[in-house]
C-alpha cells in the first residue's frame, strides 16, 4: 500500500510543480530576436505576432490556450468561462475531464504560436490561430501504463463574438 502511495506521489510531484508555470507560458517567446526586429514598428512587420484589433476581441483565444494549461491540471474553469455554451471549442475540456478520472497527465504545455486576422466585423471576428502543444506523458492511475503523446502544432479558426458587452469564443472551425 505504501509503495503504491509513494509511486503515485512521485508520478504526480512533477504536474503540481509545473502547474503553475504552464498557466503561465501561453504567451512565452521563443527564439532570439535581432536589435532590429526590437526597434521596429509594428506597423512596418506584416507578420506581426497579433493583428491591430480591438484588444478585447483577442483576450479570448489568449484566455482559451491560458485555459488549456491550466485544464492539464484539472482546473477547467478558466477554459470554461472563455467560450459561449454550446462552442464547439469546449469539447476539449469534457475530454480531458473524462481522461483525468483515470489517468494522470505529466509535462506538456500548449503555447500560442500565431493569430492572424480572417474576417473583421464590429461584433464578430474570425482568427487563424496557430498553438503548439508539447510532448505530454498519459500515465494510467490503475495499471500505471505510460504513453507519450508527441509534440503537435494545431490549427483552427476561432471566431469570437461580442457578447453583453464582452468578446466570448463562438465557435472553431
Amino acid at each position: 500500500m505504501f509503495k503504491k502511495k509513494s509511486l503515485i506521489l512521485i508520478l504526480l510531484l512533477p504536474l503540481f510543480l509545473t502547474g503553475c508555470a504552464r498557466a503561465q507560458g501561453a504567451l512565452a517567446p521563443t527564439g532570439e530576436s535581432s536589435p532590429a526586429q526590437e526597434m521596429a514598428p509594428i506597423d512596418s512587420n506584416p507578420d506581426q505576432f497579433l493583428p491591430q484589433v480591438e484588444p478585447a476581441s483577442l483576450e479570448p483565444i489568449i484566455n482559451y490556450v491560458d485555459g488549456l494549461n491550466l485544464a492539464l491540471t484539472g482546473d477547467f474553469s478558466h477554459l470554461r468561462a472563455t467560450a459561449l455554451v454550446g462552442c464547439g471549442c469546449l469539447a476539449i475540456a469534457n475530454r480531458l475531464e473524462n481522461l483525468l478520472k483515470s489517468a494522470s497527465l505529466i509535462g506538456g504545455n500548449y503555447k500560442l504560436a500565431s493569430i492572424k486576422l480572417e474576417k473583421d466585423g464590429q461584433n464578430q471576428k474570425s482568427f487563424k490561430v496557430v498553438v503548439d502543444r508539447s510532448e505530454i506523458r498519459r500515465v494510467d492511475k490503475f495499471n500505471h501504463q505510460s504513453i507519450l503523446w508527441s509534440a503537435s502544432k494545431i490549427s483552427n479558426t476561432f471566431i469570437v463574438k461580442r457578447s453583453g458587452g464582452a468578446w466570448l469564443l463562438r465557435d472553431t472551425k
